[in-house]
């Protein structure tokens, strides 16, 4: 029989989900996570503006690249898109909501 604690399909391991969370360091995967933070679908121009009040290049190309970057990461579900009446939109999936905003409150006052 299968040890289910070792089937990554079973049970995810939070705590290294958690971990990888808070070790982000770029700060524009930074904001675009503390932009996402709410749960809901944001537009792509959204967390272009959200990010580009520190980082004057960044646009279409570079915010997919990012999160794609993160989706790699840390697991491949963890940011979603959809794309409605040809608009791009982006959420955090609903499983790792929680777990964001809780490695984001340690180091808050450390993106703002």
């Amino acid at each position: 029989m299968e040890d289910f604690e070792e089937n990554p399909h079973y049970k995810p391991s939070y705590s290294n989900l958690f971990n990888k969370i808070k070790d982000i360091n770029t700060p524009i995967k930074n904001e675009i996570l503390i932009a996402l933070l709410d749960g809901q679908w944001h537009s792509e121009l959204e967390l272009i503006r959200a990010t580009k009040k520190r980082h004057e290049f960044i646009g279409a190309v570079t915010l997919g690249t990012m999160i794609s970057s993160l989706n790699h990461y840390i697991k491949n579900n963890y940011l979603q898109k959809k794309i409605i009446n040809g608009k791009m939109l982006y959420k955090l999936n609903d499983n790792y909501v929680g777990l964001t905003r809780a490695a984001y409150r340690f180091d808050s006052t450390h993106f703002f």
